[in-house]
């Protein structure tokens, strides 16, 4: 049997450095979300995971919501009238309603801000540490099923070695 263990527990190392990839869902206040939900439906119907998408192109790819963020806030606005719901090959298709697009106008400054704190908070150089960490997240996590036990060995001393250098680069 294989041990994945010590790799993730290298991960979490590195992550450690990196709280910020932690504070990038934060930089919504509460109950934003769903004014982004309803800026992603204004120019065409979507099923919820378009709409994921979306929200994470419009995020620079540092937020990806989940389904368990996407949906009940689909049912909310649904609940609201600010949307409505279509089943299309069997997936169910979400459209901003006239009231969702007046709601969404109002928002406006909202929408704008919740961007403006990201853009704020995700530039210059610091942004390029992130994408890269998501970019090694994403290798691990996409190709975990391939990892032998040497492979596993090998991949969490490197993950080992990148977080004590990138501690005393973080330390001088």
């Amino acid at each position: 049997m294989v041990k994945y263990s010590s790799i993730f527990r290298d991960i979490s190392r590195v992550i450690a450095l990196f709280p910020m990839w932690f504070r990038a869902r934060h930089m919504m206040e509460r109950g934003d979300f769903k004014y982004l939900v309803l800026e992603a439906l204004k120019d065409k119907p979507m099923h919820g995971y378009e709409i994921m998408k979306v929200v994470n192109e419009k995020y620079g790819g540092f937020y990806t919501p989940s389904a368990g963020v996407v949906y009940p806030t689909l049912q909310m606005l649904e609940d609201l009238g600010h949307v409505t719901v279509e089943s299309e090959n069997g997936k169910k298709v979400y459209s901003i309603t006239e009231e969702g697009r007046k709601v969404a106008q109002k928002k406006t400054p909202t929408i704008e801000g919740v961007f403006r704190r990201r853009q704020l908070f995700f530039k210059g150089p610091k942004s390029d540490v992130i994408k890269e960490g998501r970019r090694l997240a994403k290798l691990l996590f996409f190709n975990f099923e391939e990892l032998t036990d040497t492979k596993s060995k090998e991949i969490s001393k490197i993950l080992a070695d990148a977080a004590h250098k990138i501690d005393a680069v973080i330390s001088r």
